[in-house]
């Protein structure tokens, strides 16, 4: 996360007052009314889509001092509210691009505090927060700035907590429109394009794990696994895949090489004594043949998607999902067909039905 502190101390000018009006009847607000310099910010990279308030204290942003008869303090709030009040700051602040990326601002905090100090002036603090978040199919979080600033006033004079609401807004605001700057070309959510490429994982065997490639077949050797005695079954594999992928993002682009791998576990795969045959091994080989054939079905799937930089993660998990529940029903199919091997006109015909599904992808 991404924050800042602002502090603004001194005194400053007493002179203007146009920006607070004082409610005559009792026990109403005081407005606050926020002016903006005209579009003193010209943003190469967005433009300020919306703006809503998620305070939970509402419409009050506090408590000021408005009588030097009297140190009972009164409400605050915006004249025409904070949303409305801020779209028309931004609106006179920024210049606005619609072809930029659209950007939704969220006020989490807007807070004026004021004690009464011992020299019988004012003193105040602004403290205001605000989230930024890019406006796609939903909304993508930027952002978060903590800033503010100090003031001090005398009783009845309330220009100042104008003017420093304004700066801090516009400090807000300069802030966001410096780190676009910098990290448009650099930051995954800013990304405009998806450049991907699926590759398989070279690495031939690794450890316990032993990964797919065509010249290298299993052998009774990769079974490490104690077998299970109450088995009925002379054998076990485990066999499964993964993806992965680590994104690097250049000039606004992301560059994905995605890596898949088809592996079988020794140390979770057994054979029992006795049963170390040829006919057993090209079985269990089967049953990582299939996995493989799964895996470039989902490459080929992965390859057909319109993906961006946003939402491919989540498109490609979702897809790996529905993926992994297809090699489950066909590894079923197969050992329910062949009866775990033990139907040799079945295990034949899935032997070729394998072997041609294989060689579309050599």
């Amino acid at each position: 996360m991404w924050a800042t502190r602002i502090l603004v101390n001194g005194i400053m000018s007493l002179f203007l007052l146009c920006f607070i009006n004082v409610a005559k009847a009792q026990d109403a607000p005081v407005y606050l009314v926020l002016k903006s310099s005209k579009q003193s910010i010209r943003p190469a990279e967005f433009f300020i889509s919306g703006v809503q308030d998620i305070r939970t204290a509402q419409p009050s942003i506090g408590e000021i001092y408005t009588s030097s008869q009297s140190l009972r303090k009164e409400s605050l709030e915006v004249r025409g509210g904070v949303v409305k009040s801020l779209e028309d700051f931004v609106e006179g602040m920024l210049y606005t691009d619609r072809s930029k990326r659209p950007v939704v601002v969220q006020v989490k905090e807007m807070d004026v505090a004021e004690k009464s100090g011992s020299d019988g002036k004012v003193k105040g603090e602004i403290g205001l927060s605000l989230r930024f978040l890019l406006e796609e199919d939903s909304l993508v979080h930027l952002l978060d700035y903590d800033g503010g600033a100090r003031y001090t006033r005398s009783l009845g004079r309330y220009a100042v907590i104008g003017n420093a609401m304004e700066q801090s807004l516009g400090n807000a605001l300069n802030y966001f429109n410096e780190w676009m700057n910098q990290q448009a070309s650099r930051n995954i959510k800013l990304a405009k394009e998806l450049d991907m490429e699926i590759v398989d994982y070279p690495v031939q065997e690794k450890g316990d794990t032993v990964f797919y490639h065509y010249g290298r077949g299993l052998d009774w050797d990769d079974f490490k696994a104690s077998p299970h005695p109450r088995s009925g079954f002379a054998a076990s594999i485990f066999t499964s895949f993964s993806w992965e992928g680590d994104p690097i993002v250049e000039d606004g682009k992301v560059k994905l090489q995605l890596i898949v791998k088809v592996f079988m576990l020794k140390s979770s795969s057994w054979v029992k004594p006795g049963h170390k045959d040829g006919y057993g091994i090209n079985h269990e080989q089967r049953h990582f043949d299939i996995t493989k054939i799964v895996v470039e079905r989902f490459k080929d799937k992965v390859k057909a998607m319109e993906l961006t930089p946003h939402d491919y993660d989540g498109k490609i998990g979702y897809l790996y999902i529905e993926t992994y529940r297809e090699m489950n029903r066909m590894q079923e199919a197969y050992d329910e067909e062949t009866d775990h091997g033990r139907n040799k006109a079945a295990q034949q015909k899935w032997n070729a039905l394998i072997n041609e599904e294989l060689a579309k992808y050599r």
